[in-house]
């Protein structure tokens, strides 16, 4: 049996490649099967960047891909920002 974290792991993979296997690859999502993926799992954050930006920003090794590795900073990044948003009331007093 998986502990939370194991299975919000395997969650976080499988959502990539729900993208990434669009074209086939498992290893690469694509800008328009980018701007899916945040459509559809992360549209508050479409709000505060458009997805050429968000692009521009995960694809670190610009070769036209967002591979696993650079993923992992968009997942860090929406993690880091839900955690503040969870804390937002808390710190009002």
């Amino acid at each position: 049996m998986l502990t939370d974290l194991e299975g919000a792991i395997n969650n976080i993979i499988q959502v990539y490649h729900n993208y990434s296997l669009l074209k086939g690859n498992h290893h690469a999502i694509y800008r328009d099967d980018l701007k899916k993926l945040l459509e559809t799992e992360c549209p508050q954050f479409l709000k505060k960047k458009n997805t050429d930006t968000w692009f521009k920003e995960l694809d670190i090794n610009e070769d036209g891909a967002v591979n696993f590795e650079e993923f992992l900073i968009l997942v860090i990044k929406v993690g880091l920002a839900a955690h503040e948003d969870i804390h937002k009331d808390t710190h009002k007093e």
